[in-house]
């Protein structure tokens, strides 16, 4: 999706409108990122995720700026990110993966292109990678203890789970080599194939979000479950000063 395409749709022609209006001159950019952005959106079931970039973040802005975030959160869309360009400057070394993919992937919908210049270390992108595959696997843990018993409740945990995991699978991408696709299955399979993952384990979780999948949840979720260890293992053990894996 470009700009034109994307200032087509009413509610981000509007709500840009009101930004306008809300910020003047102190609105730097919106930027349109996440599914939309990658050409994934689905009417149904997808939001469309903004990054604003003010001038300043004090309270007046803020202020300001409540009544159209108001009017967003009621259509149903997530709260914008917000920042300034200092801000994302700034930001680069704590939120590697983050900026890495709003680098990849964003439309301009207003204002200046203060990504652009973005640089990431990969030390810093291998850490954050690690660390929140970590994290994200020890609540996928902590939900099978709630869930394993009940079909329907262990269902909506891995397909809850999925799109997170598909979102770190693309900062590390960028740590493994070549390029990083689009589409969250082209991502899955990307990565399985340069981290030797079994890519079948994820396109079954896959398949249950979309509503196309059925089976035994915990057989499911067990091989997830192997893969997404597997995966930690391989950060922990990867060399971003080598490019490689860690003697």
């Amino acid at each position: 999706m470009n700009a034109a395409d994307a200032m087509k749709h009413p509610q981000l022609e509007k709500m840009v409108a009101d930004l306008k209006g809300a910020l003047g001159d102190g609105l730097v950019s919106v930027v349109l990122y996440g599914s939309a952005a990658r050409g994934d959106y689905q009417q149904k079931t997808s939001d469309f995720n903004l990054l604003l970039v003010l001038r300043d973040l004090g309270p007046a802005a803020l202020e300001a700026l409540t009544p159209a975030l108001r009017r967003w959160a009621r259509l149903g869309h997530p709260a914008p990110r917000l920042f300034t360009p200092a801000f994302i400057a700034e930001s680069a070394d704590v939120f590697p993966i983050e900026m890495l993919d709003l680098k990849n992937c964003r439309v301009v919908l207003h204002g200046e292109d203060t990504l652009a210049g973005v640089e990431v270390g990969r030390e810093n992108l291998r850490l954050q990678c690690e660390r929140e595959l970590r994290s994200k696997l020890m609540r996928l843990r902590e939900g099978y203890v709630e869930s394993h018993a009940r079909p329907k409740d262990l269902r909506r945990l891995l397909t809850a789970s999925y799109t997170t995991f598909v979102a770190l699978f693309r900062g590390c991408l960028h740590l493994l080599g070549g390029g990083v696709p689009l589409h969250n299955a082209e991502v899955v399979s990307a990565f399985c194939a340069r981290a030797g993952l079994e890519a079948d384990a994820f396109q079954a979780v896959d398949r249950l979000k979309r509503g196309e999948g059925d089976g035994d949840m915990k057989a499911i979720f067990a091989h997830y479950y192997h893969e997404l260890t597997r995966a930690v293992g391989t950060l922990d053990r990867f060399d971003s000063r080598e490019g490689g894996k860690k003697s």
